[in-house]
């Protein structure tokens, strides 16, 4: 299963707003505890201001009694009323030297030590409740330099804490915002300068990764991504210089191996020429003398017993025999004897027109319908005519051989570029596909046994590859052969053609 990855757009996006979050909660805790400090000091201010109003305004002589101790006339009694209006007040204690409470207003509930509860005897300032409702102002009273009693006072901070719960609510709804204006203009920046970049630089990647290194990028956006995309571009170039490198080696290893592979048919051809050669001359040799002996015994049998007609039978099949031996064994010479191109030059339509009287003439074309193809300007090869005469027999011979009676046999001539073609096509039954490739092997024949030697084609494209030239077949089963000869322009044609 593959593992889950998120966007880079999201992966930044979480980033920024997981460290927004973590900014705010710090700047929102100390903006409220400053926020807070600061309210409660003024609370205590404030406290402290009024508790001293408070204790200027009492009598020289007091903390003796209770009873009669403000006249609800004096100056103390109107400020404590106008004090005790305050929504924050909570509660005013006036304690003698012995810590009794002398007067005491306040809240309706309240405690009348509230404003000492939870602080020691000595504790003068102001002070924030332990449970954080109030604050308390503690202040001594002195008389003749001496101290003759405590006043208290608790004042509420139900309105400072509501003032700090709004403030927190705004800073959240402000926070809120923020966060949303980030994450918007976030993604948007995020998007035009990072992500579509990389966007387009990971497209372009999987073109050259599929073959296609003709990639460009022009992005804008930071300076990284400048250098990117120009790091990109010359890594494309530097690729296709490569892979044209790569092309050029390989086309050049690929006319090294065909021409190895050339050599080394060469070679081999050269080694079999070689072995044939000496087989041959061995059994020119070996089989002349005793063949010639044979055939002559033949004649002379047959000459003592004129009227012997089986004994006339054996010695016609003996001389043909023999002569079929002798055939082979000079087939094999002419086959292995090397060809050299010279500077002879013979006029095609001629070597076809008597190849195909003195063919004609014999016979051999007999129940066969014979056409002829020749273009009519003069048509001179660079080979000897003799050798381009036996090639052309062996070629109609062949087709002979292969096509049914009634069937076509065609000869067409003409110049092709730098060469001379000609062409010997049949309507007769075709070559097998397995076979094409043996076709001009030595001994390679698909006639029935006694029939052909299988020297006939080898000895041809011999005696077109010394011209210079080379010759190909192609064959349909059912529907016939054609064998194509190319042969280099004579110098009257060479001339012609420049």
């Amino acid at each position: 299963m593959a593992r889950y990855r998120p966007s880079l757009t999201a992966s930044i996006l979480a980033s920024l707003g997981l460290l927004l979050v973590l900014t705010w909660l710090l700047f929102s805790v100390l903006a409220f505890k400053t926020a807070a400090n600061d309210l409660y000091a003024q609370k205590g201010e404030h406290a402290r201001t009024l508790l001293k109003a408070f204790v200027s305004l009492l009598p020289d002589s007091i903390l003796t009694s209770s009873v009669g101790f403000l006249p609800s006339d004096s100056q103390a009694s109107h400020y404590i009323e106008k004090l005790s209006k305050e929504p924050a007040f909570g509660r005013l204690t006036l304690l003698d030297r012995n810590g009794k409470p002398v007067f005491s207003t306040g809240r309706a509930g309240s405690d009348l030590y509230a404003p000492f509860k939870g602080l020691p005897e000595a504790a003068d300032g102001s002070f924030i409740q332990p449970d954080g409702s109030g604050v308390i102002s503690i202040l001594t009273v002195m008389r003749n330099g001496q101290a003759v009693g405590k006043a208290g006072l608790l004042l509420s901070l139900a309105s400072e804490k509501a003032r700090l719960n709004r403030t927190q609510q705004m800073l959240m709804a402000y926070f809120v915002l923020d966060f949303i204006l980030l994450l918007g203009l976030g993604s948007f920046v995020l998007t035009r300068i990072v992500v579509n970049p990389i966007n387009r630089l990971l497209t372009a990647t999987e073109k050259i990764t599929g073959g296609q290194y003709g990639q460009k990028l022009h992005v804008s956006g930071s300076a990284e991504i400048a250098r990117l995309a120009t790091a990109f571009n010359e890594m494309v170039a530097t690729l296709i210089t490569k892979d044209h490198q790569v092309t050029e080696q390989m086309a050049a290893l690929e006319n090294a191996n065909c021409e190895i592979r050339q050599a080394r048919e060469e070679s081999i051809r050269t080694e079999k020429m070689a072995s044939i050669g000496l087989l041959a001359a061995g059994m020119a040799h070996e089989i002349g003398t005793p063949l010639a002996s044979i055939m002559g015994y033949a004649e002379l049998t047959a000459g003592e017993q004129p009227d012997n007609a089986a004994i006339q039978d054996y010695a016609r099949r003996i001389t043909e025999d023999c002569s079929r031996i002798d055939r082979i064994v000079r087939g094999l010479l002419d086959y292995s004897r090397p060809r050299i191109s010279g500077e002879e030059n013979a006029d095609v339509r001629n070597v076809v027109s008597s190849v195909l009287d003195l063919m004609t003439q014999q016979g051999v074309f007999k129940q066969l319908n014979l056409n002829l193809k020749i273009e009519e300007e003069l048509l001179f090869a660079r080979c000897d005519q003799y050798q381009l005469q036996q090639v052309v027999i062996n070629l109609l011979l062949n087709s002979r051989d292969a096509t049914p009676d009634g069937g076509t046999i065609e000869i067409r001539a003409g110049r092709e570029e730098a060469h001379v073609r000609l062409d010997v096509v049949d309507s007769g039954t075709g070559i097998p596909h397995e076979s094409m490739k043996h076709i001009f092997d030595p001994f390679f024949t698909t006639k029935p046994p006694g029939k052909g030697t299988g020297l006939g084609l080898a000895i041809s494209a011999r005696i077109i590859e010394g011209f210079g030239g080379r010759i190909s077949a192609t064959s349909s089963i059912g529907k016939g052969s054609c064998f194509t000869v190319w042969l280099p322009l004579g110098r009257d044609e060479r001339g012609k053609h420049e």
